[in-house]
């Protein structure tokens, strides 16, 4: 009985073994043929199985990839590159996790990813190239973000001096509004004063009443007048007495 049980401690093991290698040969299958989703669940099949497999580990990091799960991709060559014993695997999880960010336009992650690759592995070129064209596609960046930045300030200086201008437009149109209606004003001043003069330059009109009282007034006057001739005539066919002083 003891020899039995024996036997079972190694058969376990040897079968479980298998049955991982048959889950991550079966993720292969699928992931070649496109099938990445079946592909993601054989492979976690595989490391619920034997958790420490870095075949079903990478794979499954891969699959990620393929399924533009940039995120869970990053996180998982994260988590094997810090499990990692041997440098060259390292290397090549910090190289897929710098991949999975580059591709989720995290810049600056992608190329700390590449260096830790490099760190791990400096003979790995592929780290090495995609370390360059991370910094090259975030220099490309930092111009784009300045042409931006000049443009944002040139439209705005436009901007100002076509305000500036309309502005001084509207000032001139105003100044020259105003002095239209001081000119308006003036010469209806004018036209007034010289209809003001007008008037004070003509006869007063005479009510019927007054004409009939200045009327008589002459008529009187006349009278009188006469009445003065006619006394001084009398006067004048007089004799005058001349009286003698002897």
């Amino acid at each position: 009985m003891k020899r039995f049980a024996y036997f079972i401690f190694f058969l376990a093991p040897l079968s479980l073994l298998a049955q991982v290698e048959d889950h991550i040969r079966s993720g292969n299958h699928l992931y070649n043929d496109g099938e990445f989703i079946k592909a993601e669940k054989a492979y976690n099949k595989a490391l619920s199985q034997d958790a420490k497999s870095y075949e079903g580990a990478f794979n499954l990091g891969d699959s990620y990839f393929r399924q533009e799960k940039y995120e869970e991709a990053a996180a998982q060559f994260e988590s094997i590159a810090e499990d990692a014993k041997d440098a060259n695997t390292k290397s090549w999880a910090y190289h897929n996790q710098g991949n999975s960010l580059l591709q989720n336009q995290k810049l600056d992650e992608s190329i700390d990813a590449y260096k830790n690759a490099l760190r791990s592995n400096p003979n790995n070129s592929a780290a090495r190239y995609n370390m360059a064209y991370a910094q090259q596609m975030k220099k490309q960046e930092q111009e784009q973000k300045e042409d931006s930045e000049d443009q944002e300030k040139d439209d705005k200086d436009d901007k100002d001096d076509k305000d500036d201008k309309d502005k001084n437009k509207k000032q001139k149109e105003d100044e020259k509004k105003d002095q239209d209606e001081k000119g308006d004003k003036d010469e209806k001043k004018g036209e007034d004063d010289d209809e003001k003069k007008e008037q004070q330059q003509q006869p007063a009109q005479l009510t019927k009443e007054d004409a009939q009282r200045l009327l008589d007034a002459q008529k009187n006057q006349e009278q009188k007048t006469q009445d003065k001739l006619k006394e001084l005539k009398a006067k004048k066919g007089q004799k005058v007495k001349i009286e003698k002083d002897w």
